[in-house]
């Protein structure tokens, strides 16, 4: 036995009947004539044979124990004659009838064995899967200590697990342009609206890109038939335990291959508040986590504009001694409220990012010295005031207590809207934008549903 290049497989006529040569010309084509395919011919009884895979995608332990070791064994007095299929032991064997399935079934990891002028692929795929562990992004105090990994199939056996319900129902689909991804839809038969099911499926039908799917793609897709929000309007979560709790409530849940992000649809407001820890804690206790939500997200939303508001147009409102220290602060800046307003946030947002990019033993470093040595360095200098030091470092506490980054980032958005609205017309800005933003929030209804009402499940 011996592996042949391709070019020799095809152009010397080694690969047997004359079929062959024609089918295998046909998937090299497809596949741009790759150096990483392999054809390897052996004989079968006397007839010849071809295995076709490509070595970066396929495991040779697999394909030594579901094809050639059997392949030895029938040589043996035990076994006598066995057909192609009988002899494959793996655990999926497919006939293939035309090369578009060929070539779709090598891309996917699959080995194809040709014999008696017919085509078959088999399990091989490689198993380069990390193990699982709890999402660094989504940390829990009393949740699991497991979330999603870059496999579909683990994915959805780590649901089923926690799920446990025949009426949970699983749709695979495959998308894209030149290739077909793989994307599975899962729902709680009975309990998720069938028309919204019906809705997501259709969308994730109309996904026609030759780019990786991965969730973004998927995101944009659900929502293109949607009104356009700055407020996010699917949920995307990496923690199994919040996804399965989602999923029993009546939510649709989107996966896709080589992604650990899971996407649910139709979701509420309220769902991007909650963290897995106020689901798993009593009511009085999550009563009061939620409280603290809210309050983080009202102060990363506002105290910023009502210190330009107060500062600029009504330091009327303010006690006498108080406005007379705030002047006092403010006479040392040159500048006017909105150039500390903003470049304060985006000093701050960017000491945010670096910490989340930087291993865990430095960003801890990086976060407190640096926020105190350039806040420290541009009161002495005279950038901004001492009394804005702590507004926006309030601010920016009050935004690391909103459990999901989509709304973190719609909060950093609406929070410099409603500086410049306070910088431009004062309290009458914010009253404005917020009725505005209000205005908005309640006409939102994803898929349906309204926006600003939990989506409880059917059963209760």
């Amino acid at each position: 036995m011996h592996i042949y290049p391709k070019s020799w497989a095809i152009f010397h006529g080694k690969v047997g009947c004359s079929m062959r040569p024609k089918v295998l010309e046909q998937i090299q084509a497809r596949l741009f004539y790759t150096e990483d395919l392999i054809i390897r011919d052996f004989d079968l009884y006397g007839k010849p044979a071809v295995l076709v895979y490509i070595e970066t995608l396929c495991d040779t332990d697999k394909l030594e124990s579901s094809l050639f070791k059997q392949w030895f064994r029938t040589k043996s007095d035990s076994f006598h004659n066995l057909t192609i299929d009988e002899l494959i032991t793996s655990a999926v064997v497919f006939p293939c009838t035309n090369p578009e399935e060929a070539v779709k079934a090598v891309l996917d990891g699959k080995a194809l064995v040709h014999c008696e002028e017919t085509w078959y692929s088999l399990n091989a795929e490689q198993n380069n899967v990390r193990s699982i562990h709890e999402p660094n992004n989504e940390n829990s105090i009393i949740g699991e200590r497991s979330g999603f990994i870059e496999n579909l199939n683990v994915n959805i056996n780590l649901i089923r697990n926690r799920a446990s319900s025949s009426q949970l129902k699983v749709r695979y689909l495959n998308v894209g342009k030149y290739s077909a991804h793989k994307v599975a839809i899962l729902w709680q038969d009975g309990v998720a609206d069938a028309q919204i099911v019906q809705k997501v499926t259709e969308r994730v039908k109309g996904l026609n890109t030759g780019m990786e799917v991965h969730p973004g793609r998927l995101q944009k897709e659900l929502l293109k038939e949607e009104k356009r929000s700055l407020f996010p309007q699917v949920f995307g979560t990496e923690r199994i335990d919040m996804a399965t709790n989602l999923i029993m409530r009546g939510r649709i849940a989107v996966l896709c291959e080589q992604s650990s992000t899971c996407l649910i649809v139709p979701v509420s407001f309220y769902t991007f508040l909650r963290s897995i820890d106020s689901v798993l804690m009593e009511d009085k206790a999550a009563i009061v986590l939620q409280t603290l939500r809210a309050t983080g997200l009202i102060l990363s939303l506002y105290i910023c504009s009502l210190y330009i508001a107060v500062v600029s147009f009504h330091h009327e409102i303010l006690p006498s001694q108080m406005a007379i220290s705030i002047k006092a602060s403010l006479e040392n800046v040159p500048y006017s409220p909105i150039v500390e307003a903003v470049l304060m946030i985006v000093i701050f947002q960017l000491i945010a990012e670096a910490t989340i990019r930087l291993p865990s033993q430095i960003a801890q470093m990086v976060g407190v010295a640096g926020g105190i040595i350039i806040s420290e360095a541009l009161v002495k200098i005279g950038f901004v005031s001492n009394v804005y030091i702590v507004i926006v470092a309030l601010s920016v506490i009050g935004t690391f207590l909103i459990p999901t980054y989509q709304v973190r980032i719609l909060t950093l958005i609406l929070q410099l809207l409603f500086v410049f609205a306070a910088w431009i017309v004062g309290f009458y800005g914010i009253t404005l934008l917020t009725a505005a933003c209000m205005v908005h929030f309640f006409s939102l209804e994803p898929f349906g549903v309204p926006y600003y009402s939990p989506i409880r499940s059917k059963a209760k």
